[in-house]
């Protein structure tokens, strides 16, 4: 099993893919130190990034990346990573979700709720990963094996990232 082939991505890509998995704004890496680009090349930087990589959000560029093995941890130590959080059937579908491309408000009509409940859910799944942006628990997720490789991308493996790295699967 491998996990879908990595797309020639230059130090710079690489280098911003961090930033964005991290939970940086286009405007947080527009004006970050060495940075040569304004917001709009930095968003425009990132939408490339999403065709090159086939995915449509940052948590799932995120995501994608960690299986990638281009983000290896989260921006801040996590319990999550030592005891993986059991999370409730909602919590564990959005989670999910995001990892898979899809967003807030496609999740929220998905499931029928209102935004009103969907912030009181997100707030609870940011406690359990320990994390603050949508991005890290991409990350986290991935990490702790809360979001099958398959969650990323249909064509990979069925499997936790943990799983399938030690079955050789992924970078």
């Amino acid at each position: 099993m491998t996990v879908g082939p990595l797309p020639e991505l230059s130090k710079a890509e690489r280098q911003l893919i961090t930033l964005v998995a991290q939970g940086n704004s286009a405007s947080q890496i527009a004006t970050a130190p060495g940075s040569s680009k304004d917001t709009e090349a930095a968003r425009e930087a990132i939408q490339a990034l999403f065709a090159k990589t086939g995915t449509r959000t940052v948590p799932h560029l995120a995501a994608w990346a960690t299986a990638h093995r281009i983000v290896t941890e989260p921006v801040r130590p996590t319990g999550a990573l030592s005891v993986k959080p059991q999370l409730p059937p909602r919590l564990a579908q959005i989670l999910r979700g995001w990892s898979g491309g899809r967003t807030t408000p496609e999740l929220t009509a998905d499931f029928g709720i209102s935004p009103t409940t969907m912030r009181s859910y997100v707030k609870t799944l940011f406690t359990y990963l320990g994390v603050d942006s949508r991005p890290q628990a991409g990350v986290v997720g991935v990490l702790a094996g809360l979001v099958r490789l398959s969650d990323i991308d249909p064509s990979w493996p069925a499997e936790p990232l943990a799983a399938a790295v030690g079955s050789g699967a992924a970078r």
